[in-house]
């Protein structure tokens, strides 16, 4: 009976120690819905992963099917590996790809490899799910560039990408974020919270 109570507690430990949180959101092109996204961030004991899925149809001059991919693992709340990949009409896109030893990162993009040493703590794929901390850095595992992102009123925050300028807006209500929109030359570009 003694053992059954020990299993029970520890099982009721692990469910109390891995929380998934998981939010969709409609993707829209100039107030055109054309996908959806799905953002889920998974806590288990000092270990969390970020996990980022979308999948959009454009209609620009033709129809392409557009899916991206991104799992981020962080533990004790530092970068510890992420993998992002984007695709067009079920060809590779882009891809970047993280991975973290002895202190010392090393980024893999379109064949080239670069490194940096400092921890990653900030990383856009947060934004999801927290609202910034305003005035400070966070990493874009893309680009490899820190981008500041600055509160413009009290529940808005714009984001200015380093390696573009584009400036996105992210829209919070209840510490949820609502909606994100990236003004681009040619479109506007938003992700919307569904009910």
């Amino acid at each position: 009976m003694k053992h059954i109570h020990c299993l029970l507690l520890l099982l009721s430990w692990v469910v109390l120690n891995a929380q998934d949180l998981s939010s969709t959101y409609s993707i829209s092109v100039d107030h055109i819905t054309v996908g959806t996204l799905t953002a889920t961030k998974t806590i288990d004991g000092d270990k969390t992963t970020y996990t980022i899925n979308s999948t959009s149809v454009i209609h620009l001059l033709g129809k392409t099917t557009i899916t991206t991919s991104f799992v981020g693992v962080f533990r004790n709340g530092v970068l510890e590996s992420s993998a992002y990949t984007s695709e067009k009409d079920g060809h590779p896109y882009d891809s970047s790809v993280i991975s973290e030893s002895n202190g010392i990162y090393t980024i893999s993009r379109k064949g080239k490899k670069t490194t940096l040493s400092n921890p990653i703590t900030l990383v856009t794929c947060m934004l999801y799910f927290e609202k910034p901390v305003s005035g400070a850095q966070y990493f874009d595992v893309l680009e490899a560039v820190y981008s500041p992102i600055e509160s413009t009123t009290t529940n808005t925050y714009l984001y200015t990408d380093s390696s573009n300028n584009e400036k996105t807006t992210y829209t919070y209500a209840n510490n949820v974020l609502e909606q994100g929109t990236t003004n681009h030359t040619l479109y506007n570009f938003t992700f919307r919270l569904k009910e």
